[in-house]
């Protein structure tokens, strides 16, 4: 190591990687490399790998600070606040209701804690088929669900979900709503494939976007787009098919660093 830059093996030390997930993620331009004109090997700058070791350090410790869990009636009104937040009052619904759909199925909303506060959520739905396509096609909005299109998952039968809101409070700072959107992706990743491992034989999921972040969301989680499906202006429908390639998927969400 000079003052400046570390050698490969003091740089794996440093980050506590094994070489071959060192070596995939320089490959990958994850971690700086040097190669200097004349040498063979390269040296990675001191500078950036101690701010990775200290990144890791950070996000092993928030690490236990974190739940993600169905919702209570407590965490739903901290849901709402961030609703209203990134979507309006207009497109979020009431409180009773929300406690009414979440004691209809008890999937239906999910929240992240750090310490206690929600600081995002996500809401997911079996309806029947007929709303399912109406919703997906834009001849309704999620804003007219009532009890009677809330269906509850059941176990040893094939059914269809779709995913309503992921939402993270927008007063966090940028990369804290990147941190925590990409755990809560991993975690409900997770909760699907727990799900169906305990009989819940999920088929596909659906969701619809309307904002560009969205559609980069879902299409990095591997969400196909459904061409001509959505009719209304603003609003593009996906799928993402839970079949053998689509679980192998979910698994490496799953497995993902932050």
């Amino acid at each position: 190591m000079t003052n400046e830059t570390y050698n490969a093996s003091e740089a794996m030390r440093r980050l506590g990687l094994s070489k071959t997930e060192f070596h995939r993620k320089v490959n990958a331009g994850q971690i700086p490399k040097i190669t200097k004109p004349g040498s063979k090997h390269g040296v990675y700058p001191k500078r950036d790998i101690d701010a990775l070791a200290l990144a890791m350090n950070l996000v092993f410790d928030i690490q236990e600070k974190i739940v993600f869990s169905k919702s209570t009636p407590g965490d739903q009104v901290e849901e709402m606040d961030i609703g209203i937040r990134c979507f309006g009052s207009e497109y979020i619904t009431p409180l009773p209701e929300r406690i009414a759909f979440q004691q209809k199925s008890e999937f239906t909303f999910w929240s992240l804690k750090v310490e206690g506060r929600v600081v995002g959520y996500i809401s997911t739905f079996r309806f029947p088929p007929d709303f399912l396509d109406d919703i997906l096609t834009g001849k309704r909005i999620e804003r007219e669900i009532t009890t009677k299109e809330v269906l509850p998952f059941t176990r040893l039968e094939p059914f269809d979900i779709y995913i309503d809101v992921m939402a993270v409070d927008p007063r966090l700072p940028h990369h804290l709503r990147n941190l925590y959107a990409g755990i809560m992706t991993s975690r409900f990743a997770n909760k699907i494939l727990d799900l169906r491992d305990n009989g819940y034989l999920i088929q596909t999921l659906y969701t619809v976007t309307a904002t560009p972040e969205g559609d980069n969301i879902v299409r990095k989680a591997g969400f196909k787009l459904m061409e001509g499906k959505s009719k209304a202006p603003g609003r593009i429908a996906y799928k993402f098919s839970l079949d053998e390639e689509g679980i192998e998927h979910m698994k490496e969400i799953t497995r993902r660093k932050i």
